[in-house]
């Protein structure tokens, strides 16, 4: 690849990931531009460590399966208070413990959550997958063949990670359990 189609390239790999609302991969980026996809991941990881060295406002980096743009965390202060009013992003405590029990135990039905909850989930589990957090994901089964319930990809998105083996370990959890 010459210089001047490397430039091109990055600037469309840039073009790509800036209007993107999810992570985008480098199989897809390399379909859209035509190019091997070990070019693309060469270009996206130059852009990656471009991004880093600068210590501007936002980075690329890898999670939920793809690349994408995030806020650089070092001002996460800023951007804290800035959005500090927006309560579209509220989620209440129950969801929130809900979304927590789903992603480390999933696939999960809702009695399931239910019963380490202590408290029935039916509304909780609307409203997260009315924000598309988690997703219908078969059936079990066995009597009364119980919906069965994951994570989706916007949710490992939101928290910046490419899934469950991001995760910290749960040991407190884990011990418990054994008891």
């Amino acid at each position: 690849m010459n210089q001047n189609n490397n430039v091109w390239v990055k600037s469309c790999i840039e073009g790509i990931l800036f209007i993107s609302e999810s992570p985008v991969s480098i199989k897809s980026i390399a379909e859209v531009i035509k190019i091997p996809e070990k070019d693309a991941e060469k270009i996206v990881k130059e852009l990656e460590k471009e991004y880093l060295d600068k210590n501007g406002g936002f980075i690329l980096r890898k999670a939920g399966g793809g690349y994408r743009f995030y806020s650089n965390p070092v001002i996460n202060d800023v951007l804290k208070e800035f959005v500090k009013s927006n309560m579209s992003a509220y989620i209440s405590q129950a969801a929130l413990e809900t979304l927590a029990i789903a992603l480390y135990k999933q696939p999960v039905t809702r009695t399931q959550v239910a019963e380490i909850r202590g408290v029935r989930t039916d509304s909780v589990f609307q409203t997260l997958i009315d924000k598309r957090l988690i997703k219908e994901a078969g059936r079990l089964k066995e009597p009364g063949n119980p919906k069965i319930y994951r994570v989706t990809e916007r949710l490992y998105e939101i928290l910046g990670i490419n899934g469950n083996s991001d995760l910290p370990p749960l040991k407190d959890f884990e011990e418990d359990e054994e008891k």
